[in-house]
């Protein structure tokens, strides 16, 4: 307001001098008023600044924006900020290096069978033809039964190191690679997925395996004998014929067996 004060002062002595003084006057008026408002205006600006005042009330809230999606793949489902897999599997399904013949409620457990039969197709005693016939206490039977069976008959059969093969040692060394057919290598590569946990399955797990895959010609197998892990006493075990289904206990030593080796998920 000063500095607009000044300049309207400025032009009324202008404006006076014009009409009382000739040209040579005016302009040497006019260059000491021009001074005068340098002065002023150095002055002016020296001025110090007054303290801000008080910071105005926030202005409302703006509105809230579009809440973020995310898009589930195939398998996963979303609820309630929960995320699930839904995944599901299916009998005759290859997977994990061999094929699926049962599959709990859910569909995402179950059972696996290699796809060939191991030993070249040939087949082997149930015990450890060095160790002579001992009782494992392998008797569980049922759905994932084999596994304990497996490690049971294995502890019992190479006790005293003994360094035989037999069925349930030859289930459990079982690796293969994501084919089903080609063995993993020793040792095996990061860049390959190898498949192993692989055991001699229950009496009854065998039963679901020629019931699901052999009977419904889903995977070929031999018109002969299969080993169990079940054992039936100090000499026999538990074996099943894939010709006529019928379970049968036979000598662990007297009688060759076939083995298809099972996994679970």
């Amino acid at each position: 307001m000063n500095h607009l004060k000044i300049i309207g002062t400025a032009g009324l002595f202008m404006m006076s001098c014009a009409a009382q003084a000739n040209d040579k006057e005016l302009w040497a008026h006019i260059e000491a008023l021009y001074s005068k408002i340098g002065t002023l205006q150095t002055q002016i600006n020296s001025i110090p600044q007054g303290a801000p005042g008080p910071m105005g009330p926030a202005g409302p809230k703006g509105e809230r924006g579009p809440a973020g999606t995310y898009t589930a793949g195939e398998g996963i489902s979303i609820s309630n900020g929960e995320i699930k897999t839904t995944l599901t599997h299916h009998i005759g399904e290859e997977y994990n290096g061999g094929i699926i013949f049962w599959v709990d409620k859910t569909g995402q457990h179950g059972l696996i069978a290699s796809k060939t039969d191991l030993n070249n197709n040939e087949g082997i005693q149930w015990r450890n033809g060095e160790s002579g016939n001992k009782v494992t206490n392998a008797r569980a039977d049922g759905i994932y039964a084999g596994e304990s069976n497996t490690k049971l008959i294995i502890a019992q059969q190479t006790i005293d190191n003994q360094s035989g093969t037999f069925a349930a040692l030859l289930a459990a060394n079982y690796r293969v690679l994501g084919d089903g057919i080609t063995p993993c290598p020793i040792p095996t590569p990061e860049s390959a997925t190898c498949y192993g946990g692989w055991y001699l399955p229950s009496a009854y797990e065998l039963t679901l395996l020629h019931n699901n895959l052999q009977r419904q010609g889903i995977s070929t197998f031999a018109p002969d004998y299969y080993w169990s892990s079940t054992e039936s006493g100090v000499g026999e075990a538990w074996l099943q014929n894939f010709s006529t289904g019928e379970l049968t206990a036979s000598g662990k030593a007297s009688t060759l067996g076939h083995v298809r080796a099972v996994s679970r998920f």
